[in-house]
């Protein structure tokens, strides 16, 4: 037998013998809850757990007395959130009718009954005397999503015959990132391309395709402080959380290979940015600890030195390639062509030795940024945010998803210090981060035993992430970071 995780909510299947688990399901009680499915009618059965290329998997691999030792994760979720609040209570009302001696959970009587009160302004509620009753003739569960805590779907149609069928559904918030258009968007075990994401009508087109690669949006994202909860100082950094406003534009994706991680090509999509508010952490590194990096030459961050004949020299290079780009071979005259270094600038020891002519050729904008994708260059800063967000779902009990971490080495909210920011990716948060911020300081030595025993030299999907085509992986800086931060 097949199945998907559903097995894992208790289908009853009688006598099977051997589990087989591709991949880490994503917690301990998700895979004793799979494992458990074989080996009923009390006899012996067999659990085999394939590791892929994740990070989670192979720090388990490594280590697996922390999946075999510990019981398994406490359920972590923040009840209070407003958008799930008032779900729960439409739900609630449509059970039973609210009336003015109950409550709810830890909340308030002031709390409760102001929400009661907007609710009754909206039509979902009817109030009359000590009762508050639903009214509406729709069943407000079946309107819930399991995913997300909002409740506007983004419609999927694929062509049947002469029509468009929805066969599923994606909130509208995750849609950004799940179906762009070119997106891979897998259902059912089969792989479909989106042609189309229409946001004002709330629906994308899809159509079958047979690829062995998915897409990762790249994301371009900015910040805003709305409140502060807690803020400490370390001896190398300070870690604080509170409540953000997420400004989020999904600018491309790439195209990833099935299993092997490797990266295929990247695109380009027009999309209008989304805002959100959500709790959130950062971690901000101290000068003095930036310093140290830099004195020992492990911090990539600082803005490159083309030097002082940098102009001149990018004039004679695109009259050399007569002002064609040398990829498309398209012939710009009006709009900005750019140079670009073969071998990233920064893996030099001097601007003169990188800004040699034939390290240097001409690209129109959209192949520059192609390139640069190719070409990428890691920075420790980098490296760390993405084994964070990788493994810090682990003692989260949470998606790889579910929490986000991004890396910024001119911060602007902390006087252009850099940051790791993280975030939970449901509006409102649910927790995660608070909890993030707790278990940083201790994770961070879990962190650099998990890389430092990667056997790759240079970054990979199973520690820091990969590095481009002809790029730099960043493992040694990322190192050299967490052995400050971590033990210093």
């Amino acid at each position: 037998m097949v199945a998907t995780s559903a097995l894992e909510l208790g289908i009853d299947i009688g006598a099977l013998d051997a589990a087989l688990l591709v991949g880490y399901p994503g917690t301990i009680a998700s895979t004793t809850q799979q494992i458990g499915r074989a080996g009923r009618k009390f006899q012996e059965s067999l659990a085999v757990l394939v590791a892929t290329s994740d990070p989670i998997d192979q720090f388990l691999a490594r280590n697996p007395a922390y999946f075999l030792g510990l019981s398994p994760e406490k359920a972590l979720i923040d009840p209070d959130n407003l958008l799930i609040l008032l779900n729960h209570l439409k739900c609630a009302a449509f059970e039973l009718p609210f009336s003015e001696n109950d409550s709810f959970g830890t909340l308030s009587h002031d709390i409760l009954y102001g929400i009661l009160d907007y609710l009754t302004t909206t039509g979902a509620l009817h109030h009359s005397g000590d009762h508050y009753t639903w009214v509406r003739s729709d069943y407000p569960s079946a309107t819930l999503s399991l995913r997300n805590a909002t409740s506007e779907q983004v419609d999927l149609k694929r062509l049947t015959g002469d029509t468009w069928e929805v066969f599923g559904s994606v909130d509208r918030v995750s849609s950004f990132w799940m179906v762009h258009p070119a997106a891979i968007y897998l259902h059912e075990g089969a792989s479909y391309q989106v042609e189309v994401l229409d946001l004002d009508n709330n629906y994308a087109q899809l159509r079958p395709v047979f690829e062995d690669y998915y897409t990762e949006p790249c994301e371009s994202l900015s910040f805003e402080i709305l409140s502060r909860s807690s803020e400490s100082d370390n001896i190398s950094f300070q870690i604080g959380c509170g409540e953000l406003q997420v400004t989020n534009q999904v600018t491309g994706y790439r195209k990833i290979k099935n299993h092997t991680r490797e990266i295929l090509g990247v695109g380009s999509v027009d999309l209008p940015p989304y805002t959100f508010d959500t709790t959130g952490f950062w971690m901000i590194l101290h000068p003095s600890t930036v310093d140290k990096l830099r004195i020992a030459g492990q911090w990539l961050n600082d803005p490159n030195d083309y030097g002082v004949d940098w102009d001149l020299i990018r004039e004679i290079v695109k009259e050399r390639d007569h002002y064609t780009c040398q990829n498309c071979r398209r012939t710009f005259k009006a709009e900005p062509l750019h140079v670009h270094h073969i071998v990233p600038f920064r893996l030099f020891p001097s601007a003169e030795e990188a800004n040699k002519h034939e390290n240097l050729i001409t690209l129109c904008p959209n192949c520059h940024r192609r390139a640069e994708e190719r070409a990428y260059v890691r920075s420790g800063l980098t490296g760390l945010a993405y084994a964070m967000r990788h493994l810090l779902p682990l003692p989260l009990m949470c998606d790889t998803r579910d929490l986000d971490v991004h890396a910024d080495p001119l911060c602007s909210l902390f006087n252009l210090q850099p940051a790791i920011i993280g975030f939970d990716s449901a509006p409102g948060g649910i927790g995660l981060s608070y909890a993030a911020s707790e278990i940083i300081p201790v994770w961070l030595s879990e962190l650099h035993r998990h890389i430092q025993q990667c056997p790759c030299t240079d970054g990979c999907p199973s520690c820091i992430g990969p590095a481009g085509e002809t790029g730099y992986g960043g493992k040694k800086e990322t190192l050299a970071i967490l052995e400050l931060i971590a033990h210093g």
